[in-house]
């Protein structure tokens, strides 16, 4: 990540702040007093001098994705703070305050990097790349950076890119489509009332899923479920033994399913209905 970064700001400078590579160079070296000395070129330096978390945008909620049989349940990116000490050293000091400000009002210009200054993967990232110039007072003080660095200090700025670090921590779960409820009555001992939540897939030609598809108890016309766009539906209280599901797609073309509950699955497969000859799902 930190080499891409380096190279987006590169791009950023040259081409949306109009600088010549061929009369300034861009540098991330730390400037201490031996490397400004050796410099032949006006130079735009951008010193990565610190390094933290951004606690404050930190998300605590987990992201769960579905497949077939499995839930991933996988934690959000951490963003860090990337803080840049951004200056221009020169020979003469006009030189150093006209290529300053036009760092100054390139960068903050943008409050996030380009995508076409960045390479292609990570042009889609999500959360993007945001950039912000801090406020003097916020963070480390610049004057400790330059003293640290044995430098008189120079006209700089703290640029912060805020960038998302993927821990890479994930966990795998069987997909419960299944949950029974038992129901006791005090007026009669020993006669339960159970209950099942049922869930499955509508799937189409191709096995396809199918959204929209509302899934209903047969006689039961106030309850039902809507496919999402995984095809996926729930029904709850769902009684114990053989039940007929009606199923009605956006077209408004009805089948009807028989399924036994509990069961293993409960998905319902529309192209098979049709090839069994139930013409009335071929076109849902």
């Amino acid at each position: 990540m930190l080499p891409e970064v380096r190279g987006a700001l590169r791009r950023l400078l040259y081409e949306r702040g109009q600088i010549s590579p061929h009369e300034v160079d861009v540098r991330f070296e730390a400037p201490t007093r031996e490397w400004i000395d050796r410099l032949t070129r006006p130079t735009v330096n951008l010193f990565l001098f610190d390094l933290q978390e951004n606690t404050e945008l930190r998300r605590t909620g987990v992201q769960t994705t579905r497949g077939d049989n499995e839930a991933m349940r996988r934690l959000p990116p951490r963003r860090l703070d990337l803080h840049y000490m951004v200056s221009a050293l020169t020979s003469e000091i006009d030189d150093e305050d006209r290529l300053v400000w036009r760092v100054l009002a390139t960068l903050m210009k943008f409050q996030q990097l380009p995508p076409e200054v960045l390479p292609e993967h990570l042009q889609l990232l999500k959360p993007p790349l945001a950039t912000r110039v801090q406020p003097a007072g916020d963070g480390p003080r610049l004057l400790d950076v330059w003293s640290a660095l044995g430098v008189p200090p120079h006209p700089a700025l703290n640029y912060v890119v805020t960038v998302p670090l993927d821990l890479d921590i994930a966990f795998t779960e069987p997909l419960v489509l299944t949950r029974t409820t038992r129901y006791s009555r005090t007026l009669r001992d020993g006669d339960d009332d159970v209950r099942t939540h049922i869930g499955g897939v509508v799937r189409g030609g191709q096995g396809r899923p199918l959204r929209g598809v509302r899934v209903t108890i047969e006689g039961r016309a106030t309850d039902g479920s809507v496919t999402d766009e995984d095809g996926r539906f729930a029904l709850p209280g769902v009684p114990t033994g053989e039940v007929t599901l009606l199923v009605s797609g956006p077209d408004g073309t009805q089948t009807t399913a028989t399924m036994h509950v509990p069961a293993d699955s409960y998905d319902i497969d529309l192209a098979e209905r049709a090839a069994d000859g139930h013409d009335d799902v071929a076109d849902m």
